[in-house]
């Protein structure tokens, strides 16, 4: 009889309680051969996060599978983001973020490294000349319409320097830069992040 803090479980009060034979090497007898195999040791268990991925080949096709589709994903996020350019040997790279009823924008911008840019490239002679880098700033609200624009020029430098505006307009939710260097001209575009 199973009795629970002294009340009868499960049996009527005119039946009598079933009584449980558990034969374990029957059990076994009559189970699958991977169940037989384990009782006996001749299946071994994998241990290990990493071994259990690469235990057979569905499990290292699917491993590879995964990386190989995080590696395609990440590779187009980096090669297609409109935020980054390269204009006349600088790297350009444009920021939008909101903070309190304030939209700013800044353009970080510095000359490529000496294997990446051109031989005819000579940084010393763009800032002596006091040659400029200028954009201008197109604010975008949620129609695609042009709700501010504004204009910046900063002198060329041989180390990293920035073009930073703001507008006091909260409902901006892209910016668009024209960018001109030496000439040379290149358009940047962000979300504005909150």
């Amino acid at each position: 009889m199973s009795y629970y803090h002294g009340i009868q479980e499960g049996y009527a009060e005119d039946e009598d309680d079933l009584s449980f034979h558990y034969d374990r090497e029957e059990r076994i007898r009559n189970a699958p051969q991977i169940v037989r195999d384990f009782y006996s040791g001749k299946v071994k268990i994998q241990k290990g996060f990493f071994k259990i991925l690469v235990a057979n080949k569905f499990n290292r096709i699917m491993l590879f599978t995964v990386a190989l589709f995080a590696v395609v994903v990440l590779g187009v996020n980096f090669l297609q983001n409109p935020s980054l350019g390269v204009c006349a040997g600088f790297e350009c790279e444009l920021r939008a973020f909101g903070y309190g009823d304030d939209v700013f924008a800044q353009i970080k911008i510095h000359p490529l490294k000496k294997s990446l840019r051109d031989e005819n490239f000579r940084i010393d002679e763009y800032v002596a000349e006091k040659k400029e880098a200028s954009a201008v700033f197109d604010f975008l609200d949620a129609e695609g319409e042009i709700a501010t624009r504004s204009q910046k020029s900063i002198f060329l430098q041989k180390n990293e320097f920035f073009l930073r505006t703001n507008v006091p307009n909260y409902d901006i939710i892209e910016v668009r830069v024209q960018m001109e260097i030496l000439g040379e001209r290149l358009e940047l575009k962000a979300n504005v992040k909150r």
